[in-house]
């Protein structure tokens, strides 16, 4: 997910937030509920709903579309200047500030902590001792001008100097009031609050929302402390007396005994003693969680978070127009050379029937040119549309329209589009270089295809499933229903019931299950147009064993890449992508070739390599000719490895 989708994502959940605290906030007074542990409840489960927003409808997907033209010509290859950095986008500005603010919060909490140790550790135990000092270590500390309470296994209340001066009422209140902090286990849930604060420190409406959070907890105890001890004038004056110290910053993590701003308020709760029937709070309590519910769905419906765009590129000249359907994947559509080259253009409308699962069952054209309907029917049948649009029938047009300069231009696209764009754009141009490379060892791809027939044939542990090109929703979905699982052993009928899973969920998928070390295998389950995963290249095709023969009767034979790299006669330097150039994109692009009797290329097919890159290095190899091999006298094939390494001069 790039910065800009992350940080437009951010903005329209801090809507959502903000959208369902305003709507939710109403409720309360709305079905009038009075009595502070119901207000806790319903404010509790208003924070659950926010943090879980993201969770509760599927991110919508768009599909990006594009084309991707290569030219023959060569830019400048001079050595390019110096060019200035330039300065970030908005969008990593943004959450720079919002990590870094995120940071500065938690820091805060470091502080709190480290105070409340030093607090605790310049205390001395309340004399004399109350039965209260069961439950929770009672200490005085000098620093502090209000109660506060904090830890878990040992906790404890520290209390200002000066509460042995107050009389015994008033102690007596203030005790019970913190002991019952530590009874409800409120430190570790006050604690989880400010990290929900350190998160969203920026967004007011998470703040008002633990305030009430925090109000209602407060008025909740100081109801079960009236209830305890029944001596509610006693109470408040307890309240008064803490209210008449000096005022103190909040102890984060540890609340204070009392926040002046929420002094009238709890007194009004504890005076007016407010009571509701069991019947009424729970049909409170049911039509609140009713209401928040609606609000939910409203606000994810307003302010939708959107994943990852699906990057498929159509051929040039080519655009779809679904009619408003959302598609988990699809193939690209390709422009036809025949038809690039007779200049026919036009749109093709089909009609799609799709079964239950959202796949494209039957497809049939109903208008459009006689030369473009195959390359859109052999597109449409392999897309896959969301369960919204299962079961029924869709129109798609597809229009075809001759692009301009070089109508050929690159048939099919670049299938997985450019992986970030082209960040920066070019500034003064680029020196590039193109060599042909023997570095990679053939050995270790040896090693490779060993381990992958050993892991085939016996037990092996799988050490990752890889699934590419499918969104959030279906992967998660995906993932539950496959058998087999991270660190399990890849038995042969294990790996049958792996495929067979993957084909009931999507007969359009395919499967891979490659080496990455004697004993250890990945699983990857792409779309058909899905870019590989950087850094994890698509599993090579495994060797022909030597001395296999070829269609023609003929013994192939296997040659290493740096012996059959010294039999080349001439080559074609291959031309640097001007895209994969403006977007310096560089690498080796493998390529497996069977070189013919006759010393040319007859096959070529790609191990690894970037997308923009792969169609460059392939046009310039299937020119190469190389030195017939010989065998007892004999010219047969050979089956080798050709790197292809383009290189940006600095």
């Amino acid at each position: 997910m790039s910065t800009a989708l992350l940080w437009n994502n951010l903005v329209a959940y801090s809507m959502q937030i903000g959208l369902l605290v305003g709507l939710a906030a109403f409720v309360p007074a709305a079905l009038r509920l009075r009595l502070p542990g119901a207000k806790l409840a319903y404010w509790h489960l208003l924070l659950a709903a926010c943090l879980l927003l993201p969770a509760l409808r599927p991110w919508k997907q768009d599909v990006a579309t594009g084309t991707v033209q290569f030219t023959s010509t060569i830019t400048a290859t001079q050595p390019a200047r110096p060019a200035p950095r330039p300065l970030p986008p908005p969008s990593e500005i943004a959450l720079a500030l919002v990590a870094a603010g995120a940071l500065a919060r938690l820091a805060w909490l470091g502080i709190g902590f480290w105070r409340l140790r030093r607090y605790r550790r310049n205390s001395r135990p309340l004399e004399p001792a109350t039965s209260w000092g069961v439950e929770a270590a009672l200490r005085v500390s000098d620093e502090i001008s209000s109660p506060v309470t904090f830890g878990f296994r040992r906790p404890v209340v520290l209390l200002p100097a000066r509460f042995p001066s107050l009389d015994g009422a008033t102690q007596e209140a203030i005790l019970c009031h913190e002991v019952l902090h530590v009874r409800r286990h409120d430190w570790v849930i006050t604690l989880a609050e400010e990290l929900v604060r350190t998160v969203f420190w920026f967004h007011p409406a998470i703040w008002w929302l633990l305030g009430e959070i925090q109000l209602a907890r407060e008025q909740a105890v100081d109801r079960a402390v009236v209830e305890m001890t029944r001596s509610r004038e006693e109470y408040v004056d307890a309240l008064l007396a803490i209210a008449g110290a000096r005022p103190q910053p909040d102890l984060v993590p540890a609340p204070l005994f009392l926040h002046k701003r929420h002094l009238k308020q709890r007194v009004i709760s504890i005076l007016k003693e407010a009571r509701m029937s069991k019947t009424r709070l729970i049909s409170a309590l049911a039509a609140g969680l009713g209401i928040l519910a609606a609000a939910c769905w409203l606000v994810t419906l307003t302010f939708p978070l959107m994943a990852a765009p699906q990057v498929v590129i159509d051929a040039p000249g080519v655009t779809v127009d679904m009619a408003g359907a959302a598609v988990l994947h699809r193939a690209p559509v390709a422009y036809p050379e025949a038809a690039l080259r007779a200049g026919v253009q036009g749109t093709v409308t089909v009609e799609v029937k799709l079964d239950a699962a959202g796949e494209v069952s039957d497809a049939r054209v109903l208008s459009g040119p006689e030369e473009l309907r195959k390359a859109a029917l052999e597109s449409v049948l392999q897309w896959h549309f969301t369960r919204e649009a299962a079961g029924g029938t869709r129109q798609v047009n597809i229009a075809f329209t001759l692009p301009k300069g070089e109508p050929a231009g690159v048939p099919g696209g670049v299938i997985g589009g450019v992986i970030g764009g082209v960040p920066g754009g070019v500034a003064g141009g680029a020196s590039t270089s193109v060599t042909v490379s023997g570095a990679a060892p053939v050995l270790a791809r040896e090693e490779r295809f060993a381990a992958m027939k050993r892991l085939r044939t016996g037990p092996g542990t799988l050490k990752s499933i890889v699934i590419e090109g499918l969104p959030d929703q279906a992967r998660a979905e995906l993932l539950a229903r496959l058998p087999v699982h991270e660190g399990d052993n890849m038995t042969p009928e294990l790996t049958a019931k792996t495929a067979q899973a993957v084909r009931d969920f999507d007969e359009h998928l395919t499967i891979n299950l490659y080496a990455v070390s004697p004993t250890e295998a990945t699983l990857q389950i792409r779309v058909p147009s899905a870019v590989a995963v950087q850094g994890m290249p698509l599993p090579p095709p495994p060797p022909p064993p030597l001395g296999s023969t070829s269609d023609s009767g003929i013994s192939r034979i296997r040659v290493g890449q740096d012996v059959q790299a010294a039999m080349l006669i001439s080559h074609a330097a291959p031309v640097y992508p001007p895209l994969a150039k403006q977007a310096r994109i560089q690498g080796v692009v493998m390529l497996q070739a069977v070189i013919g009797k006759d010393g040319s290329v007859q096959e070529l097919k790609v191990v690894s390599g970037h997308p923009l890159l792969v169609e460059a290095a392939m046009d310039a190899v299937k020119q190469w000719v190389y030195k017939p091999t010989l065998l007892n006298g004999n010219p047969v094939e050979v089956t080798t490895s050709i790197d292809v390494n383009f290189t940006l001069s600095q």
